[in-house]
């Protein structure tokens, strides 16, 4: 047996989507109201319901983020090439001066001699 439609004016819905809206009616006692089911009168809000939640919100801030990455990204590109450059101007200097600048003024590279600690003692000078 096939079950019978009923049409529901637009007024109806409205005023149903109207009700729900203002805290009236919950969507179970809308359906009731409408003889219909809960899944209608979601589309009904979707359609009549003064809220519409905005995509597009969403999306502007994906956008800002991901211009955010392309910035850094750029930045990075531009740090590593800046290092690239530098290490070619050690490099060449170097050559120039025929010395190796990244061990002359790398970090272990000091003015005084390094101090070389005591040697340790055998474990019997203990008393």
């Amino acid at each position: 047996m096939e079950r019978a439609r009923m049409m529901v004016s637009p007024e109806v819905k409205r005023a149903i989507v109207e009700e729900l809206e203002s805290g009236q009616l919950s969507l179970r006692e809308a359906a009731a109201r409408g003889h219909t089911s809960v899944g209608r009168v979601q589309q009904w809000l979707k359609e009549y319901g003064k809220y519409h939640p905005k995509r597009d919100i969403v999306e502007v801030v994906m956008k800002s983020e991901e211009e955010k990455i392309a910035a850094l990204e750029k930045a990075l590109a531009d740090a590593h090439l800046k290092l690239l450059v530098h290490e070619k101007i050690i490099e060449l200097a170097g050559k120039k001066y025929k010395v190796d600048l990244k061990k002359t003024f790398g970090p272990q590279a000091s003015s005084r001699p390094e101090e070389k600690p005591p040697p340790a003692s055998s474990g019997s000078a203990r008393r």
